[in-house]
């Protein structure tokens, strides 16, 4: 199965009582979400240029890791959220990003060396690339919706 990363756009009513505790993650139901499937470090990875460097905005609000956005929650892996503002900002970001941006940023050698998840040695480049721009164009999209309705964003690990 894997570590599934899924991403949705919450309203800031529901935000604040994620984070107070009101409110659980998986109780909300949203139409705006997004499943990158197991992409999202290798995501992260292309935009942040290492793993666990995740200080870095608005790169590293796109798929965030944030010490100080993580929120206390039910998820094995973790969960973090964005506020209306981060999200402005990483989908500003992304609207600069096209296929050719994102090819120059993949190093298929050194995520292999750097073990960025899924990844493995025995995985086709092209492929792999591929399979990470989908998803990548995915959530670009989703950001462009959240953004324009002035949402926050929980991303989640299943």
């Amino acid at each position: 199965m894997g570590m599934i990363g899924k991403f949705m756009a919450v309203d800031h009513q529901d935000l604040e009582a994620i984070l107070s505790g009101e409110e659980s993650i998986l109780s909300l139901e949203n139409e705006l979400a997004v499943d990158i499937d197991k992409a999202w470090q290798a995501i992260d990875y292309l935009l942040c240029g290492s793993l666990f460097d995740t200080d870095d905005a608005p790169m590293c609000y796109v798929v965030p890791m944030m010490g100080e956005n993580v929120i206390e929650s039910e998820m094995d892996f973790g969960a973090f959220y964005l506020t209306i503002e981060q999200v402005q900002e990483a989908n500003d970001y992304l609207l600069t990003l096209d296929e050719v941006a994102i090819k120059a940023s993949y190093d298929f050698e050194t995520m292999v060396q750097d073990e960025v998840y899924p990844i493995s040695e025995e995985e086709d480049k092209d492929e792999f690339f591929q399979y990470i721009y989908h998803h990548f164009l995915n959530l670009k999209s989703f950001y462009k919706l959240a953004a324009q309705e002035s949402k926050a964003v929980i991303f989640y690990i299943m």
